[in-house]
């Protein structure tokens, strides 16, 4: 069996949320060779998933749980409010996509009234690119500007977390900090 492919994480596998790993999965109980590393927040002491379980929603229909900590419920971005997320989308990420790892806890984006991809940890060089279209999300974030924009590495101790809206590709920002 294969792998699930998840639309709203779709590097999931490559940045290790999704890793190599021997388990029995808490959920199906069923031995699996792929584990999921990040964050599941519920009541339960659940820390060993199985990727199958998180992409039908059994995971969290079973503990009530969720992947994201947070939405951020203002689109198109901090310059203005838009429509709210979809709540179909805002469900696909907390049900049934893996979360990603965040000293506060994950926040996830969106834009055009929908959840965007994530695609990834991303550090200033990283964002050369594209500063046009994150710096007003950098400017909101109240990290500064200037140590985004110059000293933030994607496995340091401020890092950026990079989304990308999946009905415009307008890319967005989220920083945060331990």
């Amino acid at each position: 069996m294969s792998p699930p492919d998840f639309f709203y994480s779709p590097n999931a596998y490559a940045l290790g949320i999704v890793e190599q790993r021997q388990i029995i999965c808490q959920c199906c109980e069923e031995a699996r060779a792929l584990c999921y590393t990040g964050n599941f927040y519920c009541t339960d002491d659940v820390d060993i998933l199985c990727p199958l379980c998180i992409a039908d929603g059994r995971a969290a229909a079973k503990y009530n749980g969720s992947f994201v900590s947070d939405f951020e419920g203002l689109n198109p971005g901090p310059n203005g409010l838009g429509a709210p997320m979809s709540p179909s989308s805002m469900e696909q990420v907390s049900s049934r996509t893996p979360g990603y790892a965040s000293w506060q806890g994950s926040v996830w984006l969106g834009h055009c009234g929908e959840a965007c991809i994530f695609l990834g940890y991303v550090g200033s060089k990283e964002l050369v690119p594209i500063w046009a279209e994150v710096r007003d999300d950098a400017v909101a974030s109240g990290w500064g500007e200037d140590a985004i924009q110059y000293q933030m590495h994607k496995d340091g101790d401020m890092t950026g977390y990079l989304f990308q809206c999946p009905r415009c590709a307008k890319h967005r920002l989220h920083v945060d900090a331990n």
